[in-house]
């Protein structure tokens, strides 16, 4: 522990300056100079016992995030039961989950019949890996880290699941600092949320409310990806806003992150009135004012002001945003 002391110093520091990308990566630097390996995952696992057992947030280091993609068609469904085990072909992560607190460590080229699993660990060139499951988890996650090798002759050894012991509940203690100091806390007026998200829409970070927010839109969503529909349209858009049926979707660039606030919609917007509804409709067909204002046999004037009091009431400030929200007023 001692050799490792001005090491754990550095992470803690970096913990409380760095974004929370910049964190994991930089953290998995440092571990990489102990414990050497090709590539390597920090993720947070959904932990609700008799549910599926699912990705929650995700940071993949030197790893396509085809790998995350491809998991459940080798792994097969995967859920906890009553009693808190899990139910899935991945028999390191079944190990580590019943064995928190401690490595596990694992040739993937030897005594491992299930065809699902071979093919996948080729496809990825994974031979062996190191895989930690924190035992400090917080409500409803388990908090894992993977490290993973390539070359099948050089295997992890007892010593480095004690090194990992020994280092890794401080990476994730210090990612968890590092979170609550860098995600802005929601606010108590609307039903909202967080997401850290890669520009291609890979979570790195969510509340727990992230995923009954966006699953209101999508009912059949799953992270760690975002839908799809969600990805164009934020990339579409040069004010990274998202309005839709359920929710509305405010976005911002951190360095090479999107940080997300999504906010659940009231269930009663404020109404619009007659002449506001009407202008509003004609502008979100994309007619403009004066061409509004000749259909309507209005001034150009009155119509400008009947659509900055429709944009402030309805809570948006562009005509495809002012689209997304019409329909459900009509």
């Amino acid at each position: 522990m001692e050799s490792h002391a001005n090491l754990l110093l550095d992470i803690y520091d970096s913990a409380q300056h760095c974004t929370i990308p910049d964190f994991n990566q930089y953290a998995l630097n440092k571990v990489r100079n102990i414990l050497q390996f090709d590539s390597a995952v920090i993720v947070d696992f959904s932990a609700i016992q008799q549910q599926k057992f699912i990705i929650q947030s995700i940071h993949l280091h030197d790893a396509p995030v085809e790998k995350i993609l491809d998991r459940p068609k080798a792994m097969g469904t995967e859920s906890l039961n009553r009693n808190g085990a899990l139910s899935s072909r991945d028999f390191v992560l079944k190990k580590a989950l019943a064995d928190r607190g401690s490595s596990v460590i694992a040739n993937l080229t030897e005594g491992v019949s299930d065809p699902y699993i071979l093919d996948y660990c080729r496809k990825y060139e994974t031979a062996h890996s190191l895989t930690f499951v924190s035992a400090q988890t917080a409500i409803h996650t388990a908090p894992t880290i993977a490290l993973w090798r390539a070359v099948k002759g050089n295997a992890y050894a007892e010593k480095d699941a004690h090194t990992a012991n020994t280092l890794l509940p401080h990476i994730l203690q210090a990612r968890r600092i590092n979170t609550r100091l860098h995600v802005s806390p929601s606010s108590s007026a609307d039903v909202s949320a967080t997401a850290l998200t890669t520009p291609e829409g890979c979570l790195h970070f969510v509340e727990p409310e992230v995923i009954r927010l966006i699953q209101l839109e999508w009912k059949e969503w799953m992270p760690p990806l975002l839908p799809r529909l969600l990805i164009d349209s934020l990339r579409r858009n040069n004010e990274k806003i998202f309005v839709g049926a359920a929710i509305c979707i405010k976005a911002t660039l951190q360095g090479n992150m999107i940080c997300m606030t999504i906010t659940q919609k009231r269930n009663q917007q404020t109404p619009l009135s007659t002449a506001e509804y009407r202008a509003a409709r004609l502008a979100a067909e994309g007619l403009t004012y004066k061409e509004i204002a000749k259909r309507l046999d209005i001034s150009p004037a009155t119509i400008r002001n009947q659509l900055h009091s429709a944009y402030r009431k309805l809570g948006v400030s562009n005509k495809t945003a002012l689209r997304n929200m019409l329909p459900e007023l009509a």
